[in-house]
């Protein structure tokens, strides 16, 4: 495409990103939810997320304990890459057009959302449930700001620095507990 936009789409192709549920929801929470239902119950309740878990906290201990750590991990891989497939066909569908550089910058919210609901950075703990509430915060803040016309720039500005509080604030926290920080 170079720097040229794609636009010759189906009609019937727009449902996935501007397509309603039941007339309330949009195709697109509803399949989030649906999807983010399924990650709990797999990461949660089963053995495999226990496995997951496991390899963030010490990937060394789960290979001598018997867990095949490069499998589990090239199956996160896959995993990762099918729900950037269906973001990356939802957005296309929600705007009617594709271009090279359609969701570039995006990486710095998904971090923020990701670190807000609570997963650790190292590895081996956090909830769905969180990143679901913390999606959901992000998105309100987001709206608002848009609301009040803040420009774009400010806006990562201000994810950037919501990204490090987040990250900071436990630490800082942890360390006064501690009385290590003077």
């Amino acid at each position: 495409l170079g720097d040229q936009a794609y636009k010759g789409y189906p009609e019937s192709f727009a449902f996935f990103g501007q397509g309603y549920v039941w007339w309330v929801f949009s195709f697109e929470l509803a399949l989030f939810l649906v999807a983010a239902l399924i990650c709990w119950f797999v990461l949660h309740r089963t053995s495999f997320g226990r496995r997951v878990f496991a390899i963030g906290n010490n990937p060394v201990a789960c290979q001598f304990s018997g867990v095949r750590v490069d499998r589990i991990k090239f199956i996160l891989f896959c995993l990762t890459g099918l729900m950037s497939g269906i973001a990356s066909v939802l957005i296309t569908s929600r705007l009617g057009s594709t271009r090279p550089s359609i969701a570039q910058g995006y990486e710095l919210e998904a971090i923020t959302m990701v670190v807000l609901g609570g997963v650790s950075i190292l590895g081996g703990a956090g909830s769905i449930l969180g990143v679901v509430l913390a999606a959901f915060i992000m998105g309100l803040v987001t709206f608002g700001l848009g609301l009040l016309n803040v420009p774009g720039i400010v806006m990562s500005i201000f994810i950037g620095l919501l990204l490090i509080i987040v990250i900071a604030l436990p630490i800082v926290w942890r360390r006064l507990r501690e009385g290590r920080f003077a």
